[in-house]
């Protein structure tokens, strides 16, 4: 191959791979989701319509279990203050088990006028939470004293019952009994926080709270146990 003939060989190929980055790039475009944080989509008017990918902290209190569909708020994970900007999110699909408070909801969906985003789609991240069972009342000691403790702070420990945990949105966010394949005593725990990361069927864990006057425990703290 002559040197003409080699020159123009890679002028058409350089054109060939410009052409396909090209396309990759539009069709990336149409079908993708722009990702960025809160801050910045909740100030770009340009993103209102298109369709987006944010992460976030969940904003305590901001959402309601019976809430159908599931609306909840979110700021930067960093805006550890609280004072700055916040994205309404409008999910339509399942939540899912970890969701909580103050967990990082990654959501993508189609951002509307007023900073609402009405998402199909959301994953969470968890980080893992490990606390000692020091000072912890095992469960079958907790359901003996039943009333005794009624209202007042206590620590328990004890196995997370298979097949019982559940979204946040239920009433009974899972069940921790005495023995790890969930046979022996046990309490029923209601939670609105995220789950840690490793949370499944048979994992020991350290809850703190209250039992309720019906006996099921209202967890303020869920640790998986040292």
């Amino acid at each position: 191959m002559n040197k003409r003939a080699r020159t123009r060989l890679i002028a058409v190929t350089v054109v060939i791979l410009v052409a396909i980055l090209t396309t990759v790039m539009l069709t990336g475009t149409k079908q993708g989701a722009v990702y960025s944080d809160v801050a910045k989509i909740a100030s770009d008017t340009s993103l209102v319509d298109k369709r987006v990918k944010v992460g976030g902290a969940v904003v305590t209190g901001s959402w309601d279990k019976k809430s159908n569909p599931m609306t909840f708020t979110i700021r930067d994970e960093s805006d550890t203050a609280g004072q700055g900007p916040t994205l309404k999110v409008v999910y339509t699909g399942a939540a899912p088990s970890t969701f909580g408070d103050g967990v990082v909801a990654i959501v993508t969906g189609t951002l509307s006028s007023g900073g609402v985003i009405n998402a199909t789609e959301m994953i969470t991240k968890c980080p893992s939470k490990y606390q000692s069972a020091t000072g912890a009342m095992p469960i079958k000691d907790l359901v003996i004293a039943g009333s005794s403790v009624t209202g007042k702070p206590v620590k328990a420990t004890g196995y997370i019952k298979p097949g019982t945990i559940q979204p946040a949105t239920s009433t009974d966010r899972f069940v921790v009994a005495e023995n790890a394949d969930g046979s022996g005593a046990a309490v029923a725990v209601t939670f609105s926080g995220g789950l840690p990361d490793g949370m499944k069927d048979g994992v020991a864990v350290v809850i703190s709270g209250e039992l309720d006057s019906a006996g099921k425990f209202i967890a303020t703290s869920v640790a998986l146990k040292e």
